[in-house]
C-alpha cells in the first residue's frame, strides 16, 4: 500500500520535470533559431509559455506534498500546539475546498472554450488544451491537501513535512536559514 504513494509521486515529478525540460528545450531552440540562423519562430513563446505553465500547476502538488508552499506562519509559531493543530485542521479543510472550487472554475473555463471553439491569437493553439491542466492540477493538489488532513486527524500530523523543513545528508532534521546556505539543525 504504501508503494502507491511512491509511484503518483514519481508521476507527478515525472510530468512536471517533462514539462520543464521541454519549456526550456523550446526556449533554447528559440533563441538559437531566432539569433544563430536569423530565423524567429513567432510560435516558440507562446508554446514554450504554456507548457512552462503546466509545469508550474503540476508543481503546486509537489509543493504541498513536501511542505514547501509558503506560510505566514508569524502568529502560527506563538500559538500553543492544540491550537496550532485545530489551525492546520482549518487551513487543510479550506484549502481542499479552495481546490475544489478551482477544480470547479478551471473544468467551466476549459469546456468553454471546447464548445466555442476558440483558439489562441498566434499559434491558434486550441484555448481548451490550454487550461485543460488548471482543474488536473487543483485535483492533485486537493489529493495533497485531503493526505495531509487525514494525517492531521489520524495522529496530529506528526509524520508531515513542515514548511521549510529539510533532512541532511546524515538524517538529520533542520530548517533552511532565511539566509539560504546549509540547514540548521
Amino acid at each position: 500500500m504504501k508503494r502507491l504513494p511512491r509511484i503518483y509521486s514519481a508521476f507527478e515529478e515525472a510530468i512536471a520535470g517533462i514539462f520543464f525540460f521541454a519549456g526550456v528545450t523550446l526556449i533554447f531552440y528559440g533563441v538559437i533559431s531566432r539569433y544563430v540562423f536569423k530565423n524567429p519562430l513567432f510560435w516558440v513563446d507562446e508554446i514554450s509559455t504554456y507548457i512552462l505553465v503546466w509545469g508550474c500547476i503540476l508543481g503546486w502538488s509537489i509543493a504541498q506534498r513536501d511542505g514547501r508552499h509558503i506560510r505566514v506562519s508569524l502568529l502560527y509559531n506563538y500559538m500553543p500546539r492544540k491550537v496550532q493543530h485545530y489551525v492546520s485542521i482549518f487551513a487543510s479543510m479550506a484549502s481542499i475546498l479552495f481546490c475544489l472550487f478551482l477544480t470547479y472554475l478551471g473544468y467551466v473555463l476549459e469546456t468553454k472554450y471546447l464548445h466555442t471553439g476558440q483558439r489562441s491569437l498566434n499559434t491558434q493553439f486550441p484555448l481548451w488544451a490550454v487550461y485543460f491542466f488548471v482543474p488536473i492540477a487543483a485535483l492533485m493538489l486537493c489529493t495533497r491537501y485531503i493526505e495531509e488532513l487525514y494525517h492531521l486527524l489520524k495522529n496530529g500530523g506528526k509524520d508531515r513535512p513542515v514548511a521549510g523543513s529539510v533532512e541532511t545528508e546524515d538524517g538529520q532534521k533542520g530548517v533552511m536559514s532565511h539566509h539560504g546556505g546549509s540547514p540548521t539543525l
